[in-house]
């Protein structure tokens, strides 16, 4: 198996990654993190940035619908945020690698840097912003806005074939239409 298989081809079962269980750094203020608590969860923050570095595992059961939903904090009166400007890639809290960016769920506004590995890292607020659009019924818009964005591109591919088959069966007439055996399959069907 490769190393770098995030899921088992047999089975489909997650690979856990060995992670090295060090003191993590802040990629934005280059300082150690601090260990803090939050709703049961170790979560590491940086004390000037006020940042998170959150595991894969603990940033799922921080951003589902039932934590989100019996927490009375949340607010469900969610607007989305403009996307910030460009900014550059940051280097991963416990390897190193460079993070990649990506927008929660596609439509949420909160632009989040992700290692495939190790885990997300989220400057001040984007935690709270993720579980307010949570809290405003977000994963619904974000799931309506896939199967419209799926099944318009379904609808594209569709007419492109349909186009390329009438195309085929032209050139197929016009490049026969003086072959006898053309005439012959066509009408002995």
């Amino acid at each position: 198996m490769k190393g770098i298989s995030r899921y088992c081809p047999m089975c489909n079962a997650a690979m856990k990654l060995v992670v090295e269980d060090g003191p993590r750094t802040c990629p934005r203020c280059q300082i150690e993190l601090n260990i803090n608590k939050y709703q049961e969860h170790d979560i590491d923050t940086c004390a000037k940035c006020e940042g998170m570095w959150i595991a894969p595992e603990v940033f799922r059961a921080v951003t589902t619908e039932f934590d989100v939903y019996n927490d009375d904090n949340s607010n469900p009166d969610y607007q989305k945020p403009s996307l910030p400007g460009s900014e550059s890639y940051m280097p991963c809290a416990c390897c190193n690698q460079l993070m990649v960016k990506k927008q929660f769920k596609r439509i949420s506004g909160v632009m989040i840097d992700l290692c495939i590995h190790c885990g997300v890292w989220l400057d001040k607020d984007e935690l709270m912003n993720i579980r307010n659009f949570i809290a405003s019924g977000g994963l619904d818009s974000a799931q309506d806005h896939e199967f419209e964005r799926f099944s318009s591109d379904t609808t594209q591919a569709l007419d492109q074939i349909d186009n390329r088959l009438s195309d085929l069966e032209y050139m197929d007439k016009v490049m026969n239409i003086y072959s006898p055996r053309y005439w012959f399959h066509r009408f002995t069907r």
